[in-house]
């Protein structure tokens, strides 16, 4: 079987510039917008419509109308949800849980990456495969294992305990992340600073940190949605409403026979906001490391 060499990998990469750069004739490029256009509205459509009408009450939920007049919109579904003293404790928790999880991971994932990257010893790429294979095991099949052990460790129905269960989850995959992109950056860079007197948490923090920013980005933002978004470890860890978090609340506007689908709707956009937030803030170090090989993991 013929093997792609590195001439014909860069002639590849050459093509698709010339095809996405200057040499795009205008009708071409107007039909990769219109194909990139539609495929974000196929994607988009359903979140802006669902910010619409969170603005809306029940009787327009029901009626025949699809796009709501000014005369439609309130307030008083966000004043509802948020009067709602057990959502407010669910968003706390998510916020608490989801920005330990991520300064946990991204703590242990920099070191470990560091370590893994800079020095050789002994099992250091079966640990690597280790970590890479834990991604590939479905959550559920942990989760009696998992609340053995926290339950030993006196740690069910705390947030602590999810804390440590959603850093279990996301180390491997940070720190696999964060090896591969530490490993772009030249060792001399380290060599210079030890003649300078620097130490490795030196080095880590004057050199690989600056550096290495768009990578720990997307571990980061990785880590935090991984967190926010889980159900099914909090489910098993929670017993109570004081550690649950906000996929919990979203039950609360959830009776046996009905839904209050205005309520719903405002509490799932103020859940998903935070992520949309933290995007926008990240967005230049995600994208920038997603290009450049955050994603590789060497």
């Amino acid at each position: 079987m013929a093997t792609r060499t590195d001439s014909e990998d860069r002639n590849l990469v050459q093509r698709i510039d010339a095809w996405l750069g200057e040499d795009m004739s205008p009708r071409r490029a107007l039909g990769v917008y219109l194909v990139l256009g539609l495929y974000f509205a196929f994607l988009l459509l359903p979140v802006i419509y669902m910010a619409l009408v969170s603005f809306t009450s029940q009787d327009f939920l029901f009626s025949s109308e699809l796009i709501p007049s000014l005369g439609d919109l309130t307030l008083a579904n966000y004043e509802t949800v948020l009067s709602r003293g057990d959502f407010r404790t669910y968003f706390m928790n998510s916020m608490i849980v989801a920005t330990s999880t991520t300064l946990l991971v991204l703590t242990v994932g920099i070191l470990a990456g560091y370590s893994m990257s800079r020095f050789d010893y002994p099992g250091r790429n079966g640990l690597l495969y280790a970590f890479l294979s834990t991604q590939m095991l479905p959550i559920v099949l942990i989760l009696i294992p998992f609340y053995i052990l926290m339950f030993s460790l006196d740690l069910v129905d705390s947030l602590l305990g999810i804390v440590i269960a959603h850093s279990v989850i996301g180390i491997p995959l940070g720190t696999w992340l964060l090896k591969g992109y530490i490993d772009d950056i030249p060792e001399s860079l380290d060599e210079a600073a030890k003649m300078d007197g620097c130490s490795h948490l030196s080095i880590i923090r004057r050199i690989i940190l600056p550096l290495a920013m768009p990578g720990i980005a997307v571990a980061g933002f990785y880590t935090f949605i991984l967190s926010w978004n889980d159900f099914l470890l909090v489910s098993i860890l929670s017993q109570t409403a004081g550690t649950r978090t906000l996929p919990f609340g979203l039950q609360l506007f959830q009776a046996q026979n009905t839904v209050a689908w205005n309520l719903l709707i405002a509490a799932a956009v103020i859940t998903m906001a935070p992520v949309i937030l933290l995007f926008a803030v990240a967005q230049k170090w995600v994208v920038e490391g997603l290009a450049s090989g955050g994603m590789k993991g060497n």
